[in-house]
């Protein structure tokens, strides 16, 4: 890589993040490399999805970046007290950036595989149909003014 590429990478492409991302990919459990198979490949509604991939200061599970939707895949430690908060917080902050999020428990992906496959395709599509609001464009001139 030439010395002025790795000046125009994003924090979120940067050496730590990428290595972080390899890692959590490594180290990933069974219910995460089973949503990926799911997703993997444009096999969930023709829409490409990342795995943990960066948002900073977070790093997501999944996310298809074209429709602004992440999937996080929780295990046990999101059901605790602090890992409730912490998953508040960091949904709050994704929305304020223009994410939708679904959580699904861990625990349904194995035990309701075809419940979950189901939930995650309602969430794309309707991700397909209604895109993640953006900013309102200025106003425009009302009908009738200016004809």
């Amino acid at each position: 890589m030439e010395k002025g590429e790795a000046m125009k990478r994003s924090k979120a492409r940067s050496e730590p993040a990428i290595e972080f991302a390899k890692a959590q990919r490594a180290s990933s459990n069974e219910f995460a490399s089973t949503v990926w198979q799911w997703l993997r490949n444009r096999q969930c509604c023709g829409q490409k999805f990342r795995r943990e991939f960066p948002i900073p200061p977070y790093t997501v599970d999944f996310c298809c970046a074209e429709l602004k939707l992440v999937i996080e895949i929780d295990g046990e430690s999101h059901f605790t007290k602090d890992g409730l908060e912490h998953d508040r917080q960091r949904d709050a902050y994704l929305r304020r950036v223009g994410y939708q999020v679904l959580r699904i428990p861990g625990y349904a992906v194995i035990r309701d595989g075809r419940d979950v496959i189901e939930q995650i395709q309602v969430f794309v599509q309707t991700g397909m149909v209604a895109p993640s609001p953006s900013p309102p464009n200025p106003l425009s001139p009302k009908r009738g003014e200016g004809e």
